[in-house]
């Protein structure tokens, strides 16, 4: 047998089979950047919300909030909800809800009196 010319099959080959992991691995990658980014949004722009609290406004005031932050990680947001326990007065519970790409991240924390 004479082994001329299987030397760019073996190249191939060998190059699928290197190349072939990648797909997935950047699929988690986009996923544990969304993840990680849904994540800090939320807690952030939670954080931001309830620390310049005025009576009845925090809701309103946190696409202002999110946005920068969205914009500094480099991602857009597919949509954000805000929900209370109550009417969102003084010791009510605020939660924060951020969607990123397919990852999602929930926030909570407490109103002060």
């Amino acid at each position: 047998m004479d082994d001329a010319g299987s030397s760019p099959l073996e190249a191939v080959a060998l190059l699928l089979v290197l190349v072939l992991p990648i797909a997935p691995a950047l699929g988690l990658y986009q996923h544990l950047s969304d993840s990680l980014a849904a994540e800090s949004i939320a807690r952030h722009g939670l954080r931001s919300a309830v620390l310049s609290q005025e009576k009845g406004e925090v809701p309103r005031q946190l696409g202002a909030v999110i946005e920068p932050l969205a914009v500094s990680w480099g991602k857009d947001i597919s949509s954000f909800s805000v929900s209370c326990l109550d009417s969102c007065q003084a010791g009510d519970l605020l939660s924060l809800r951020v969607h990123v790409g397919a990852a999602w991240a929930i926030q909570t924390a407490g109103l002060e009196p």
